[in-house]
């Protein structure tokens, strides 16, 4: 079996640099609208919950996917704030 040639990065980003600039486009992004800058500042804090509550909680974030933490804060952000992120 031939052994297969590396891709040789160099030449790539060479061959970008030398493409025109009509190739990329004109894109103007505003940062400061980036979800990421938009999070409010995270808190770690000790809490108690019902057991019962909390394993349906886990069960939910386990099937979709995301941790149980996010959905409570989600949950907790729509009743107290009234927000819907």
């Amino acid at each position: 079996m031939a052994k297969r040639k590396k891709p040789d990065l160099k030449k790539a980003l060479k061959k970008i640099d030398e493409a025109p600039d009509y190739l990329f486009g004109d894109v103007e992004i505003d940062l400061s609208s980036l979800p990421c800058l938009k999070k409010p500042k995270k808190e770690k804090i000790t809490a108690n919950f019902d057991s019962d509550l909390l394993e349906v909680i886990r069960d939910l974030a386990s099937r979709e996917k995301v941790s149980y933490q996010t959905i409570m804060n989600d949950v907790l952000r729509r009743i107290f704030l009234k927000d819907n992120y």
